[in-house]
């Protein structure tokens, strides 16, 4: 009931300063009036359509995967624009015309207040929606980590956000749930292979033959950058440490880890380079009685 009587007061109160703003002028006034709203909100529209095309149409809009959702997005709010001017437009030709708005505003701030206090997380899940659709924060296809929860985005709506994590689960995660965001589809990422030689092996030969043996890779389609060979990089007792490092775009870097491990083992394997010797250790049967 009060937020009846407090819609409606505000509704009065809206209607008296429009009527009374024009309620001294002359019939020729009025339609000027009339005349000068309709053309200004004309050329409004015509303003918003032009640059709103303009930014569609440019390069760096076009060139991302999000397209096609940033046009349906803007074109719903682009028509949402036109319906709020042209309301304003009918408001004041007909406070002009000393019509009486109250009931109009009444009914709208009553169904507005409505939605706004039962649909609050549903508006923030739009609003939220769109900046991540029109930021281009992620798009479908994307290797991303919202919380605790990592996994590729199997569709990006307005409402809610959908991945497929590693386990083959689907998570539907609200739009405004979401505060941080990792996107780790948009940098290169590094990976480093290591593997472990006898003492015995020369490391200036076999960093020779592993280093001819992966540069045909250097060319591969996913290597971004490398591989570049570190050479020994830990020693120990009875073995020694080598490393190689190489940059491919996120989500690539595992065919080629497979196959430089497969190829650095058959190098090896070729020229009778040495793994380290893993030495068991025996227990006689009273020690390990004592184990147990």
């Amino acid at each position: 009931m009060n937020i009846d009587k407090n819609t409606g007061a505000v509704a009065d109160e809206a209607d008296r300063a429009l009527r009374s703003t024009f309620g001294g002028l002359e019939s020729w006034e009025r339609l000027l009036v009339v005349a000068l709203v309709i053309i200004g909100i004309c050329i409004i529209l015509r303003l918003i359509d032009s640059f709103i095309n303009k930014q569609l149409n440019s390069e760096k809009i076009m060139e991302k995967g999000s397209y096609n959702r940033i046009v349906t997005v803007t074109n719903l709010i682009r028509r949402a624009i036109k319906v709020v001017l042209i309301f304003i437009g009918v408001t004041i030709v007909m406070s002009v015309f000393n019509i009486s708005i109250a009931p109009i505003i009444a009914t709208l701030g009553v169904f507005s207040l409505a939605i706004g206090v039962g649909a609050q997380s549903l508006v923030k899940d739009f609003i939220n929606g769109f900046f991540i659709i029109f930021e281009d924060q992620y798009s479908v296809g994307d290797l991303i980590e919202i919380g605790e929860i990592e996994g590729i985005v199997e569709d990006l709506g307005l409402r809610v956000t959908k991945i497929r994590d590693f386990d083959k689960i689907l998570h539907v995660i609200p739009n405004s749930n979401i505060s941080i965001v990792s996107n780790k589809e948009r940098a290169n990422i590094r990976t480093k292979i290591e593997f472990y030689l006898d003492n015995s092996c020369d490391p200036d030969f076999v960093e020779e033959k592993i280093k001819a043996s992966i540069e045909k890779y250097r060319d591969h389609k996913d290597m971004v950058m490398g591989p570049n060979f570190w050479g020994v990089t830990e020693n120990g007792k009875d073995a020694y440490k080598m490393a190689l490092v190489y940059y491919t775009r996120q989500g690539h870097q595992y065919d080629l880890e497979y196959a430089l491990r497969s190829e650095i083992l058959k190098t090896m394997q070729r020229e009778n380079i040495k793994s380290p010797m893993i030495r068991n250790k025996f227990i006689k049967g009273e020690d390990k009685d004592a184990l147990l």
